[in-house]
């Protein structure tokens, strides 16, 4: 029989919450195993989520770096409506890096640029829905 490693850290918080945290002598000691088992607990929903989440986000930043580029072309836009350089930079950044870490060069590149502009607000809305996500599932591991 094999089991999964968010089985077995399951499994492992299940019997210190059941059979060991009862039998531990000491109302200190007793609670250390309680907490042991949240903690066991919080990682087997890691292990069984984690490969999940970390497509999910890859996805939405890919999706969104494809998105953002629209912003940074030059092509067909005035020089006056066109994404400056700090801006184009910052998208380089993300997609040479994509990752929820990267996106806050980006978002500070956009609010100087303007956020009232309507290609910055539009980015700053798509960023804000990938970061919305982001927490979603980092909430999902939490509960």
């Amino acid at each position: 029989m094999s089991f999964e490693s968010h089985e077995l850290l399951g499994r492992l918080a299940e019997g210190l919450r059941r059979e060991i945290a009862p039998a531990v002598d000491g109302e200190y000691l007793r609670t250390q195993a309680h907490m042991a088992a949240v903690i066991l607990e919080r990682l087997a929903r890691e292990a069984a989520l984690g490969e999940r989440h970390r497509t999910a986000e890859a996805a939405d930043l890919a999706e969104l770096a494809s998105g953002l580029g629209e912003i940074a072309d030059i092509d067909g836009a005035s020089q006056s409506q066109a994404a400056p350089e700090e801006v184009r930079s910052a998208l380089a950044r993300l997609q040479d890096d994509p990752g929820v870490m990267s996106l806050g060069p980006m978002v500070e590149a956009l609010y100087r640029w303007g956020p009232e502009r309507p290609a910055a607000a539009a980015a700053l809305d798509a960023i804000r829905s990938v970061l919305r996500r982001d927490i979603d599932r980092r909430m999902d591991i939490a509960r």
